[in-house]
């Protein structure tokens, strides 16, 4: 797979104390373990890399409807679940973009700096599959981005939930379901140029 010019990664939430959090997460994901190999493909390739945390107010007066559902209090400032995982932790040039909402485009400047570097082409890798992945999938596809998703480097909350959203989302965009080999394997190309 030829990766164009005009791509950026966004890094979903990939924070040091999720375990702490109230939160169900699926065994055996991967990402975890391709992550690191992703975001470094980007950064050799001087291609943006945009990581995304999600960040709550100690007081919780920002969480608005998030704790209705199944999950519970999670990513308070001032706790180890808002710093960013070591194995994938910023860098240089990376972007820094901090959420309150499952999206990362609600609330946050990332569409504005998404249009000041030209991307048009998102790669989505982190958490949740079936959550933040999915709703930043969303937004990117309804402001008409073309959005990636890595499939083996995302985890959801279960197997099922997991599976259920890479497919729709594919239904979204369908050539949006890609694995990690997919993207070590390609190269960086110009989109004038491609085939």
């Amino acid at each position: 797979m030829n990766i164009l010019k005009g791509s950026a990664l966004l890094v979903i939430d990939l924070q040091d104390g999720n375990d702490e959090d109230d939160i169900p997460v699926m065994e055996g994901s991967s990402t975890y373990q391709n992550a690191p190999k992703i975001i470094s493909f980007f950064r050799e390739h001087d291609l943006p890399v945009i990581q995304i945390r999600e960040v709550h107010r100690a007081d919780h007066v920002d969480f608005g409807r998030e704790l209705d559902g199944t999950e519970g209090l999670h990513c308070l400032e001032g706790t180890r679940s808002v710093e960013y995982h070591p194995l994938t932790k910023p860098e240089g040039k990376d972007y820094l973009v901090s959420k309150r909402r499952y999206s990362a485009f609600i609330g946050t400047d990332l569409d504005i700096l998404l249009r000041g570097l030209k991307a048009e082409y998102l790669y989505l890798i982190g958490g949740l599959t079936d959550v933040c992945v999915h709703f930043t999938a969303v937004d990117a596809h309804q402001y008409d981005y073309h959005f990636y998703v890595v499939s083996d480097c995302v985890t959801g909350s279960t197997w099922k939930a997991h599976n259920y959203s890479l497919k729709n989302m594919k239904y979204l965009q369908r050539d949006s379901n890609i694995t990690t080999a997919d993207i070590l394997e390609g190269e960086v190309i110009d989109a004038n140029t491609r085939k």
